[in-house]
């Protein structure tokens, strides 16, 4: 019988548990901790950075924000492009264009 009463509770408190995140942190919590984020500061102030170049930060709902290492608020992918001869080039200028291959 105790084993039983003992199984309830824990099945009980993970039920309040999962209802506090649901409740508290899906409806609102983002908005009641400081307001809405939008860019990579606001991100950093709240959650991990993940250790990149650019780094990167990650909000719980999937949204990504990428550090602006360049100073003017622009931010280039940090993909490549396969050049013909083997070699690669990576995006620049204010445009985020593909270097031209050599």
């Amino acid at each position: 019988m105790n084993r039983k009463l003992n199984l309830a509770i824990a099945v009980l408190l993970l039920a309040a548990a999962s209802a506090g995140y649901y409740l508290g942190y899906d409806h609102g919590y983002e908005k009641a901790a400081g307001g809405e984020i939008s860019s990579f500061e606001d991100c950093a102030g709240r959650y991990p950075v993940g250790e990149s170049y650019p780094r990167q930060c990650w909000t719980p709902d999937g949204r990504r924000f990428v550090e602006d290492i360049r100073g003017d608020g622009i931010a280039c992918p940090a993909d490549a492009k396969l050049c013909p001869d083997g070699s690669y080039v990576g995006r620049t200028g204010p445009n985020c264009e593909f270097a031209p291959c050599k």
